[in-house]
């Protein structure tokens, strides 16, 4: 009866001793190398039509990839305002901000008069921030 109950362990056993079957690794890069000796086989006429959209694509995947994603608190009505212009002219708060910018960099008078109301605006959130604080100090003050 003892032999009976060895063949099922020694199957485990050997189950659990057994080698795993090693796979050869994948090539996982987008370009193919070709070997120095190799000459590469002239493109086919359908290859070169799609071969002339990728610049076209690789623009706009290099585009897509410079651009930075953040955040942007502004007043309630310069937002309602803001959205209401740029649903008006089919274009973003983004975009708007960019082409602002890019305008204010070929007009130095305009760029000094952004950036003066963008500085007293500033000072005046700035300000406001420092009596917000003080109050909510003076509150938990008088809560101990």
């Amino acid at each position: 009866m003892a032999e009976e109950q060895n063949p099922p362990l020694d199957a485990n056993n050997r189950l659990k001793q057994r080698m795993r079957a090693t796979v050869p690794p994948r090539d996982t890069s987008i370009l193919k190398r070709l070997p120095l000796d190799a000459t590469p086989s002239p493109p086919k006429q359908q290859e070169i039509a799609v071969q002339s959209d990728l610049p076209k694509q690789t623009k706009a995947t290099e585009k897509e990839q410079k651009l930075v994603a953040f955040t942007l608190r502004v007043e309630n009505s310069i937002d309602k305002g803001l959205k209401s212009l740029c649903t008006q002219e089919g274009i973003t708060k983004e975009t708007f901000l960019e082409a602002a910018y890019l305008v204010c960099l070929d007009n130095e008078q305009l760029m000094q008069q952004v950036l003066e109301i963008a500085q007293e605006r500033r000072q005046e959130r700035r300000e406001t921030g420092i009596v917000r604080r003080a109050q909510s100090m003076t509150r938990y003050l008088q809560e101990t």
